[in-house]
């Protein structure tokens, strides 16, 4: 009610100000001031009066048709509003003290073809509204359109990283209880500390489930405390050595993302060789990102390899899982070294990844 009450005031402020107007000219032009707004306020109030129902029907049955023929409608409705608001005028002219005149078709030609001016005015006016209207509902329909479509693709990626997180977790539980069982019989103290240990990485694991990324000292504690259970099942046969920039241990990187490569690297790289050797993890800075690489002088990589056809889960899992999170493809390469084994470089982009 408030709201209509608004309306109508604004309405009659301005077809009060417009009878104003005209009846200023019709001052100037030498009709007195009393006669002229006499003259000037029944037509602009009469005006006043048939705006808002020239306005619904422009919107009713004009919205949907082109633009000819929206404007061809309007040519039998301006003349039968016209006609109305002249005939509206004459019916209330006793009303106002007025005569009727004797000549009613001079008195309407008189005013027709002006007033159909002021009909093509309104009608203009009410077009123009509709279609800034009906733009602007196109223009919120695409925004909804574009975060819905935001919002599925967030959460198509999402599902997707939460089944890759679900395969990684169970392949590094089986490998930790291997570990922890060959223990179990023949050295009990260290297969009870080593259980301790793998309780730590459970209660990091929980704790890391909800967040696709932590920062680079989270996920290189996880990673100690993985080499611990791994060290004591190769008893020496194999060194790790991981060295990061101090500078970069607050950036985030996906979770849970070193430990199946360097997993990779130890039992397929250097494990098979009976005097074992070396795994290096190196987390540098390059430009504005970052670069993590695990290198080992394993067995190598077979004629033919490649990531797409003969990589392991792990491997493919975190490829995947960094292409998803970062929209982008070819952040983790493969290569050969030049002396022996392999080196995986995971390039890490500055800027946040998909939440």
């Amino acid at each position: 009610m408030k709201r209509w009450l608004i309306t109508f005031f604004w309405a009659a402020l301005l077809w009060t100000a417009l009878a104003v107007v005209f009846a200023t000219q019709l001052y100037f032009a030498g009709l007195a001031w009393p006669l002229a707004l006499a003259w000037s306020i029944p037509r602009w109030y009469s005006w006043g009066l048939i705006t808002p129902a020239v306005f619904w029907l422009d919107k009713r049955i004009g919205r949907g048709w082109s633009l000819p023929a929206r404007v061809a409608m309007h040519v039998p409705l301006g003349v039968f509003w016209t006609t109305a608001s002249i005939g509206l005028r004459l019916a209330t002219r006793p009303l106002r003290g007025a005569v009727v005149p004797d000549n009613l078709t001079a008195f309407f030609l008189d005013r027709f073809y002006s007033d159909l001016l002021i009909y093509a005015v309104i009608a203009g006016a009410s077009m123009a509204r509709d279609y800034a209207q009906q733009a602007r509902e196109r223009e919120r329909q695409a925004h909804d359109l574009a975060l819905e479509r935001t919002q599925l693709e967030r959460d198509l990626i999402e599902a997707r990283l939460h089944g890759l997180r679900a395969q990684l977790h169970p392949h590094f539980l089986f490998n930790a209880l291997n570990t922890i069982s060959a223990f179990t019989e023949t050295d009990p103290p260290t297969a009870r500390r080593l259980m301790g240990q793998l309780g730590s990485l459970l209660r990091a694991s929980l704790a890391h489930a909800n967040r696709p990324l932590v920062t680079l000292g989270e996920e290189l504690t996880f990673l100690d405390d993985y080499l611990a259970i791994e060290s004591a099942r190769f008893e020496g046969r194999i060194t790790v050595t991981v060295d990061a920039d101090d500078d970069i241990l607050e950036r985030r990187v996906p979770g849970f993302l070193l430990q199946p490569i360097v997993e990779n690297a130890i039992r397929h790289g250097v494990a098979p060789r009976p005097s074992g050797g070396r795994v290096a993890v190196t987390a540098t800075r390059n430009g504005s990102g970052i670069v993590l690489r695990v290198r080992d002088d394993g067995v190598g990589l077979p004629d033919g390899w490649s990531i797409e056809t003969h990589a392991g889960v792990g491997l493919k899992n975190a490829a995947s899982r960094l292409e998803h999170l970062y929209r982008r493809a070819g952040l983790l390469k493969v290569r050969s070294n030049a002396d022996a084994g392999i080196e995986v470089a995971i390039t890490i982009p500055a800027g946040d990844a998909v939440p």
